[in-house]
C-alpha cells in the first residue's frame, strides 16, 4: 500500500513539477555553499583567476616542467596565459576542443547559452609557443586515441573548462587512472553548479577520489584543487 502511494506521488509530481533547471539550480545551490564553508576554508583566495594562475605556477608548481592539457580552449586565452607564465622549456601544454562551439545546450539558472556557442569556425588559436600543441574534436571522440599514447612529463595540469556537465564528467573519468597524488585540477565555471561542480562530486563519489583545495576566486568561479 504505501509503495503504491509512493509511486502515485512520484507520477503527480512529475506532472506538477516537470523537470526543470531552476528547480535543480536551487536544490544543488546550498550544496557549493556547503563546499566552500566545508572545504575551501583554508584555501588561497584571490580576485580573478590570473592571479590565481600565478601564485599556482610560482608557489606550488615552482615554474617546474608540466604536462598541461585545457579542455574548453575557445580562442586560447588560458592556454596562451599560461605558455608565458610557466617558463620551463621542457613543459608541454595541449589544448583540447571542437573549435566549432558547445556540443549541446548549457543550461543555467534561468536562461542558457544555445548549443554552438563560442563557435570559432574550426579555427586553431595562434600561439607563438612550440611547446603548445591542440587537438581538435569533441573529446569522447578525441580523448581515447590521445590516451592511448599519453605519457605525462612532469606534473600533470588539468585545466577543465569545458562548461558542461556532460564534458566535464567524461574527462575526469577518463583521465581518472592518469591523475596521480599531487595532480593539478583546475576548474574554471565551478559556480555553475550544474555542471562543473556536480561533475565534480559524481566523479569523486564514483571513483573514491578525494582533493586538497588549494585556491578559489572570491566569485568561486575558478577553483585551484591538488589530487589526493
Amino acid at each position: 500500500m504505501i509503495d503504491a502511494l509512493r509511486r502515485k506521488a512520484k507520477r503527480v509530481l512529475a506532472k506538477v513539477l516537470p523537470d526543470s533547471t531552476a528547480i535543480h539550480y536551487l536544490i544543488y545551490l546550498p550544496k557549493l555553499g556547503a563546499w566552500s564553508r566545508n572545504r575551501a576554508g583554508q584555501a588561497r583566495t584571490f580576485d580573478d583567476r590570473l592571479h590565481l594562475y600565478d601564485w599556482l605556477n610560482a608557489a606550488i608548481l615552482n615554474n617546474d616542467s608540466i604536462t598541461y592539457l585545457e579542455f574548453g580552449v575557445f580562442k586560447g586565452d588560458s592556454i596562451r596565459y599560461w605558455s608565458k607564465l610557466n617558463t620551463n622549456p621542457a613543459a608541454r601544454l595541449i589544448g583540447f576542443d571542437t573549435f566549432t562551439g558547445l556540443p549541446e545546450t548549457w543550461k543555467h539558472f534561468l536562461d542558457k547559452t544555445e548549443r554552438g556557442a563560442f563557435d570559432v569556425g574550426g579555427q586553431l588559436p595562434r600561439v607563438d609557443d612550440s611547446r603548445v600543441s591542440f587537438v581538435k574534436g569533441r573529446f569522447q571522440d578525441s580523448l581515447p586515441d590521445f590516451l592511448a599514447g599519453f605519457q605525462p612529463a612532469g606534473r600533470l595540469v588539468v585545466h577543465l573548462d569545458a562548461d558542461l556537465y556532460s564534458a566535464t564528467l567524461y574527462v575526469l573519468t577518463m583521465l581518472n587512472f592518469r591523475l596521480p597524488a599531487g595532480a593539478i585540477l583546475i576548474l574554471d565555471e565551478f559556480s555553475s553548479v550544474l555542471h562543473e561542480f556536480r561533475a565534480l562530486e559524481d566523479y569523486c563519489s564514483a571513483y573514491g577520489r578525494d582533493y586538497d583545495v588549494l585556491a578559489v576566486t572570491t566569485s568561486l568561479d575558478q577553483v585551484a584543487l591538488r589530487m589526493k
